[in-house]
């Protein structure tokens, strides 16, 4: 086991790039009431982070010097595409998704329909996930919609004066259209109400029932009415598992879409390429928490894109590992193998907030609103233990833990404890958070977090998987940083104790 840790210490990387010419767009708009934020940020993968100010109302107009022309993240946006002399202006559209008009506005908008035209093709929910006509669809239908998707959308891109512009968007649809393949692959052949059932069954039911589990087995068994034969598996893992490039480091940059499928093969081949890794995990959580780090050295071999999942892989694995021994090492060896400033960065803040937020340290405070609106701080709790549910509405695990949760706070009502649960939904999704939360008739002190997953709280805790439960003192301190599940029987046995002693 020793060999196979110290084997997923990333190697050293040094990344540089040449200077590119200068480039100045304009860009100006107005930002929802939800998308507000100051000032935004227009990123792209190469590491550039623009700042853009936004007024009072949500207005926003300024000149960017870009280092290159190609796709961009803009915050409350979303995808961006911009070339030297684009001068676009960014409105809320009638559907309640973002337009884009002048200069420039072409490529924005053709990238936007292009992916919303996939419910012409194939059966969507709102959501744009597939419907359950598309779950039957035969194979070389479906394949066969998929091509035509693509073709059509390359069809719209081409015209466009941008060469770049036809080659980077179409490629981007592509690899939408290999997305939705794999996630038709995996669910082929699903009744989609059965499966409703199941994921129901597994949130609710009672695991102490003996009949639980056959329950859980004769659920699953009946939510997948068609299975693919050896043939049309082959197929179809040729398209979306073996039939492509994996180091396309220019795409990589551009498109969003290439990294989502990339990301999805090499966390689904733990499973069958290193699955002698993901047996070892079971044992090992120094071994599960760095597997992407593994994997990745593995698998990609283009050196930006390395140092990109190098990255990533050390910074979910710093949040994670419990072990400190093998977290300072991991640290020091990626701190002496890069030279990426915003990487080193954001890799120093979380190895400080592992170190800083830990057992019997103060805990930072938070002040967060609840469902009347009202604000509530971590100082108002103090004098009582404290007990925090990280959790999302969209989270199945977490809501597999809310029957357990309630269980606990009905049996320590009047004793020296509150129960925080901690919502990281988006501001936008506020509304229907309070709905979750009154519809569940959920008890304890409800509060939806600022900036989801990149509020301040959240952040110096290095929560990025959810749930996620933390148990302070009445003196402030932390008791777990980690703290025991709710439906682990243990908890009980803990706070039993804590609340004894003091």
């Amino acid at each position: 086991m020793k060999n196979i840790i110290l084997a997923l210490i990333p190697c050293t990387l040094l990344f540089t790039t040449a200077a590119a010419q200068k480039q100045t767009t304009t860009l100006s708009g107005k930002l929802s009431g939800s998308d507000i934020t100051t000032p935004l940020h227009l990123k792209n993968m190469t590491g550039a982070d623009l700042l853009i100010p936004v007024n009072g109302d949500g207005t926003f107009d300024t000149k960017v010097t870009l280092p290159a022309k190609g796709f961009y993240s803009l915050t409350g946006v979303g995808q961006v595409y911009l070339e030297p002399g684009y001068q676009l202006q960014i409105a809320l559209g009638p559907d309640s998704t973002y337009r884009f008009s002048g200069k420039g506005s072409f490529e924005n908008n053709a990238t936007a329909d292009a992916r919303k035209a996939l419910s012409q093709y194939v059966a969507t929910d709102p959501e744009q996930m597939l419907g359950q006509e598309a779950l039957y669809t035969p194979v070389p239908v479906f394949i066969g919609k998929m091509d035509a998707f693509v073709k059509d959308g390359q069809h719209s891109f081409d015209q466009s004066p941008s060469a770049f512009f036809r080659e980077m968007a179409g490629k981007d649809l592509a690899y939408y259209g290999k997305y939705v393949l794999a996630h038709y692959s995996l669910y082929y052949g699903t009744d989609l109400e059965k499966q409703a059932a199941f994921y129901k069954l597994m949130e609710t039911g009672d695991r102490k029932d003996t009949a639980f589990q056959r329950r859980m087995q004769e659920a699953g068994r009946a939510m997948r009415v068609k299975r693919l034969d050896s043939t049309e598996r082959a197929q179809l893992d040729k398209l979306t598992v073996s039939d492509w490039d994996k180091n396309d480091a220019a795409l990589f940059q551009q498109s969003a879409w290439y990294r989502q499928v990339l990301d999805q093969y090499l966390s689904t081949i733990q499973y069958s390429k290193y699955r002698h890794l993901f047996e070892a995990s079971i044992e090992d959580n120094n071994i599960r928490t760095m597997m992407g780090l593994y994997i990745s050295k593995g698998e990609i071999k283009d050196s930006f894109m390395l140092q990109y999942y190098t990255y990533t892989g050390t910074r979910n694995a710093l949040k994670m590992l419990k072990d400190k021994p093998v977290r300072d090492s991991l640290y020091k060896s990626y701190i002496a193998g890069t030279k990426h400033p915003a990487y080193l960065k954001e890799i120093r803040e979380i190895y400080s907030n592992a170190n800083t937020y830990s057992d019997n340290t103060p805990a930072p405070d938070f002040s967060y609103e609840d469902v009347s609106g009202k604000k509530v701080s971590l100082k108002d709790l103090r004098g009582k233990y404290v007990y925090i549910d990280v959790w999302a509405t969209w989270c199945g695990p977490c809501k597999m833990e809310i029957p357990h949760l309630s269980k606990i706070e009905a049996l320590y009502e009047h004793k020296k404890i509150r129960f925080v649960s901690l919502s990281v939904d988006k501001t936008a999704d506020k509304q229907k958070w309070k709905d979750f939360v009154q519809k569940g008739n959920l008890k304890g002190i409800q509060l939806l977090a600022d900036k989801d997953f990149q509020s301040d709280f959240v952040q110096k805790f290095n929560i990025n998987a959810i749930p996620r439960f933390i148990l302070i003192g009445p003196d402030g301190k932390i008791v777990s940083a980690d703290a025991l599940r709710p439906s682990n029987p243990e908890l009980k046995a803990l706070l039993d104790k804590l609340l004894t002693e003091g």
